[in-house]
């Protein structure tokens, strides 16, 4: 068969491109995207070097010619901006806060009525928050299946996490596809088994670019906490391990030693650390909650990688993880590079493994392989396995 055309917009770090290449088998045609994404974009350019890079120009709208002449592209997939919708977002709904008429989702509706009208692919989808999928995002998905049911594209979504795609990340989120053609596929299930996080760590070379560069905490011996930790006999991995389920450094010192904690503090002139646990304590006693910013622990596998929280602890060494093995959870290959200081941007991201798994499910529908067809509109939960819709009919009340 010929090979698979097609093409990024706004892909951001790159995790979604390199996904989609894995299940293409080629690199993508075309880069598109526009000069607000151009610092997070560079990675992916940097790793597709020989890929056409196009900015979308408001003045001269100089993308449409251009994505023309490399003629049909089959699908088209993006990674917009997904604070309007992240559950982590803790500003008000409003046009600048959270919800369905949050500032940052014009970035959905301006790619999707720029690729339907312009590039027409088979297929484009996209990646956003898990908030997509519910009732926070009613609003957006009406929305875009308007854009959608004018270009003559029917919509589906699927609710999924990392975990079942064979990364050791709990990382649930939302894809959003427009299919050309009046009914959407029923897509596979996914539920892929994935290795234990010290394991999948292991995988990365101990001499790979990045592996001298810590995503968060540093050396253990460095850090307050983890010292303390060591003052009353444990170690990193021992807390890792522990039979008490820690989930943080701040959960074994809640365990019956912030007091002990605080005296330690103040005797090393950890000011800071002491600061924190007095008015932690004071909280607690007043059965208040508070915001805790202390080395995580895990063993299985991570929650969601987010810029919140990045002092994530190795499972059996005494340190935080490198930028290498960040971006390793990201699913990103050894030789892919991080041009910046700024490690968020690996989070900002789409594991490979989950996109070439629904790239598989897209290029199945190009190529005429679906076996089972839904609705108009399809909400499929890979994490439940189950149909939550399937309307035969557009049933869209909102009006663009």
């Amino acid at each position: 068969m010929e090979d698979i055309r097609w093409g990024s917009i706004i892909p951001l770090i790159g995790g979604m491109t390199v996904g989609n290449k894995t299940a293409a088998g080629n690199d993508p045609s075309v880069i598109v995207s526009y000069p607000a994404f151009g610092d997070n974009d560079q990675h992916c350019r940097n790793y597709f070097q020989d890929t056409p890079y196009i900015t979308i120009d408001a003045a001269t709208n100089v993308a449409e010619s251009d994505i023309k002449s490399y003629g049909k592209i089959d699908f088209m997939s993006t990674v917009c901006p997904c604070a309007g919708l992240s559950q982590l977002n803790s500003a008000k709904n409003t046009s600048k806060g959270r919800g369905s008429d949050a500032a940052q989702n014009e970035w959905m509706y301006k790619s999707a009525s720029f690729v339907l009208e312009q590039v027409k692919p088979k297929v484009f989808w996209g990646e956003n928050a898990p908030g997509l999928y519910g009732k926070t995002g009613e609003g957006v998905v009406d929305r875009l299946r308007r854009i959608g049911e004018e270009n003559g594209y029917s919509f589906s979504m699927v609710k999924t996490d990392t975990f079942l795609h064979g990364i050791p990340q709990h990382r649930h989120r939302t894809f959003y596809f427009f299919w050309e053609g009046q009914r959407a596929p029923i897509l596979s299930w996914y539920r892929k088994e994935a290795p234990l996080l010290a394991d999948y760590l292991d995988q990365v070379p101990k001499d790979a670019k990045d592996m001298d560069r810590y995503f968060g905490m540093g050396p253990a011996e460095t850090d307050p906490w983890f010292r303390f930790a060591a003052s009353e006999g444990f170690t990193p991995k021992d807390l890792v391990n522990s039979p008490r389920g820690y989930k943080s450094v701040f959960d074994f010192v809640q365990d019956g030693r912030i007091d002990t904690a605080i005296t330690w503090a103040d005797a090393n002139e950890e000011k800071k650390m002491s600061n924190f646990l007095q008015r932690a304590k004071k909280k607690l006693e007043a059965g208040e909650g508070l915001w805790v910013d202390t080395p995580i622990l895990f063993r299985e596998a991570t929650n969601s990688l987010i810029g919140r929280y990045t002092s994530i602890v190795h499972p059996t060494e005494p340190r935080g993880i490198t930028v290498r093995e960040a971006m390793w959870l990201m699913g990103l290959p050894h030789d892919f590079e991080l041009n910046t200081t700024n490690v968020n941007h690996i989070c900002q991201n789409v594991p490979t493994t989950t996109a070439a798994d629904w790239t598989r499910e897209v290029i199945k529908f190009i190529r005429g392989e679906v076996k089972e067809w839904g609705g108009h509109f399809v909400k499929q939960n890979n994490m439940t396995q189950k149909i939550d819709i399937s309307e035969k009919k557009v049933k869209v009340n909102s009006v663009i």
